[in-house]
């Protein structure tokens, strides 16, 4: 019987152990989708829910403008969830952070105490305006 030898370099080594790991992370993967099962789905979208009409509540309040220069975006994304922000009026601003800091330690802790999905989407390019005297996006 003939006997083959193959000379593994460096990098045939490195991707060899890359794909272990890959494998192995997988394995834990699985692991996690097993247990996600026990997620109270209905509880985590009430309280996402709770979180998102709270930030939106403090949008509504400071939405109201005369230049685009009054308008900036804000990062709005909590421990909840990821947001692709909104624009406020510039006055808003402290508010809208104090809101979010009071999200992440209370709605948002007990969402991720649950096991709760976090998820962001995919967010278009874009800038404040100040538009029908109310400030907004528009795309870039």
């Amino acid at each position: 019987m003939n006997t083959i030898r193959i000379r593994l370099g460096t990098s045939a080594l490195l991707a060899v152990a890359s794909f272990s790991l890959v494998i192995a992370g997988f394995a834990d993967t699985m692991e996690v989708a097993e247990d996600e099962r026990e997620v109270d789905w209905q509880a985590c979208q009430r309280w996402h829910a709770h979180a998102s009409s709270q930030v939106e509540r403090v949008r509504a309040a400071h939405r109201a403008c005369a230049t685009d220069n009054d308008c900036v975006m804000v990062d709005t994304s909590t421990d909840c969830g990821g947001t692709c922000g909104e624009v406020i009026h510039r006055a808003g601003v402290q508010q809208m952070r104090r809101v979010i800091s009071h999200l992440n330690a209370t709605v948002c802790r007990e969402h991720r105490r649950m096991g709760c999905p976090y998820g962001t989407p995919a967010c278009l390019a874009s800038r404040a305006v100040c538009a029908g005297g109310a400030c907004t996006f528009t795309p870039l």
